[in-house]
């Protein structure tokens, strides 16, 4: 006890407590003691900011509130007045309540948000930004003008367009459709299922086609080789119901043109045979296609081996029969031989047909540019108007040759029933054939070539047999061939019709071109050794220099 008394007695006196204001911590906020020490003015405290903004806001809810009870005061008066007349509601006009209900609408946004009948940035953006199928338009626009400039277009880009516009097609209209249709192919974009789903889609608005977009689906058709029976019969009786459904309104029908006496028949002395190239043309003309739509019609039907109706059959008859009097010379240049030896152009149109192209001089050699004499210069429009025909023709002039030939070795009988000036006209042709220039190699046929080159063997990429362009004639090695020279027939994609991608396995089928065109040559006396382009790109370099090998050992 001592000792703790003495370590009380040790210990210091304690010191009186401070007083408050002169206590501070150091763990807290010291900043008003800062400013007093300073001398400063002490700035207001971030919560007490906040509680006057918090009670601005709840005044400003307060004074909305009553605004808003304004209106709604007004609207419940108005349904109670509206309630007498519930059970006459049938007699009420409903633009008045739909136009009530949008000026209600209006005033109480109007008065709960100023800002409420403002647009807002989402729809200001659907407003500015383009429509999804015009966007898709101008892109195959774009890729359309870059193809024409020579440019290339990655495959990759066309995908996404077209994963892009297949959502688009079943609420696109019949012309957006065909336009569709149309830039896609002209873009040589290969997706067969994308073509079908623009394909299905026309039935559904067929009734509201016009002549020119018919004509315009089977061109595309021809020109993608899609050889959908399907679809080539849709068009061609829907043709056949615009043709017939053009008479009942006003029009008449006219037969063929009969079929003239042969030449070894008897006929009436005492009456003359009237000359059919000097016949005038008939009053009637053909409704509601004009010559070239029916033109090109028939060579899309015909190319793609389509099975022609009957009916329709007939009626294609009448109205080409009505066209073949007012064909100028580019519209008989344009019929193609498959569609001049089709059941399409029967004999007697085939003799009224071969008559029009004498007089018109269907054929004529293309002749260069017009020069003025003294240096002068041309006139441009005149320049630009001749240059497009020219350019025109050239695509074309050819098949008038082509028939002549097709005519002269598959029906001579035919040929030998003509009238004298139209045989005299077939003749010049003939004669005039040997002058054609060839039509230029394909990619087959030049890798062809490449490879015969790197075996040491000379070929040839530019003879003719006749109107007829051939691929690649080349010499032949084997000692023991009975042809000093080969004709290799280089058949690529355009030379056969277009493959489903579930019928990969299939074989795929020559277009009725092709057939012609191989038939033709063979009564010509040329043999082919033919080249197919689905056997040739799974081959490597070295497997097509063996098989080039292989082939001119065994010719």
């Amino acid at each position: 006890l001592d000792q703790g008394e003495n370590d009380n007695s040790c210990k210091e006196p304690e010191e009186p407590a401070p007083e408050r204001r002169e206590c501070t911590q150091n763990f807290g906020d010291i900043s008003e003691e800062f400013y007093r020490n300073h001398k400063l003015d002490v700035p207001r405290r971030q919560e007490e900011d906040t509680e006057e903004q918090l009670r601005g806001k709840a005044t400003q809810r307060r004074a909305s509130a009553e605004q808003v009870k304004e209106p709604i005061s007004t609207v419940d008066s108005w349904r109670e007045d509206d309630m007498p007349a519930v059970g006459h509601r049938g007699q009420l006009k409903p633009r008045t309540s739909n136009q009530g209900g949008s000026h209600m609408r209006a005033t109480a946004a109007s008065v709960a948000d100023p800002t409420a009948t403002l647009p807002s940035p989402s729809t200001n953006n659907s407003i500015s930004s383009a429509n999804p199928e015009q966007q898709i338009f101008e892109k195959l626009e774009d890729v359309k003008r870059r193809k024409r400039l020579g440019e290339r277009v990655s495959p990759v880009f066309l995908k996404d367009v077209a994963v892009q516009a297949k959502p688009l097609f079943p609420a696109m209209p019949l012309e957006q459709l065909v336009m569709a249709l149309r830039l896609f192919t002209s873009a040589r974009h290969e997706d067969h299922d994308l073509y079908l789903r623009i394909l299905g889609e026309i039935p559904l608005q067929i009734r509201g086609i016009t002549p020119e977009l018919l004509t315009t689906c089977l061109r595309v058709l021809w020109r993608l080789r899609l050889n959908e029976e399907t679809y080539l019969e849709l068009f061609s009786m829907e043709a056949m119901n615009m043709i017939r459904a053009g008479k009942r309104r006003g029009g008449r029908t006219v037969r063929a043109p009969r079929r003239a006496p042969a030449p070894g028949r008897s006929a009436d002395p005492g009456v003359a045979a009237p000359s059919s190239c000097e016949a005038a043309p008939p009053p009637e003309a053909p409704s509601p296609f004009n010559a070239e739509q029916l033109i090109r019609i028939g060579n899309a039907l015909s190319q793609l081996s389509s099975q022609h109706p009957p009916r329709f059959i007939e009626v294609y008859h009448e109205q080409f029969a009505l066209a073949i009097p007012r064909m100028t010379r580019e519209e008989c240049e344009l019929v193609n031989p498959t569609l001049a030896m089709s059941p399409l152009m029967h004999d007697p149109l085939r003799r009224s047909f071969l008559e029009r192209c004498a007089q018109v001089d269907a054929g004529n050699p293309l002749q260069p540019a017009n020069v003025q004499s003294g240096g002068a210069a041309p006139d441009i429009s005149q320049f630009q108007m001749e240059a497009a025909v020219r350019q025109r023709r050239l695509k074309h002039f050819r098949n008038v040759y082509i028939i002549e030939m097709s005519i002269r070795k598959e029906t001579f009988s035919f040929f030998s029933s003509l009238p004298s000036e139209v045989r005299a006209y077939l003749d010049g042709l003939h004669a005039g054939s040997k002058a054609l220039n060839h039509e230029g190699s394909s990619t087959l046929a030049s890798q062809v070539a490449a490879v015969l080159d790197q075996l040491g063997v000379s070929c040839k990429l530019d003879s003719m047999a006749g109107a007829l362009s051939l691929h690649v004639v080349a010499q032949a090695t084997n000692p023991l061939a009975e042809r000093s020279e080969i004709v290799y027939e280089c058949s690529d994609y355009d030379a056969f019709y277009a493959t489903r991608q579930d019928d990969r396995g299939a074989t795929p089928q020559h277009t009725s071109w092709a057939k012609l065109r191989h038939r033709l040559l063979q009564r010509l006396g040329t043999q082919l050794t033919h080249i197919g382009i689905w056997e040739w790109k799974q081959m490597s370099e070295a497997q097509r220099v063996n098989y080039m090998v292989k082939v001119q050992s065994l010719q």
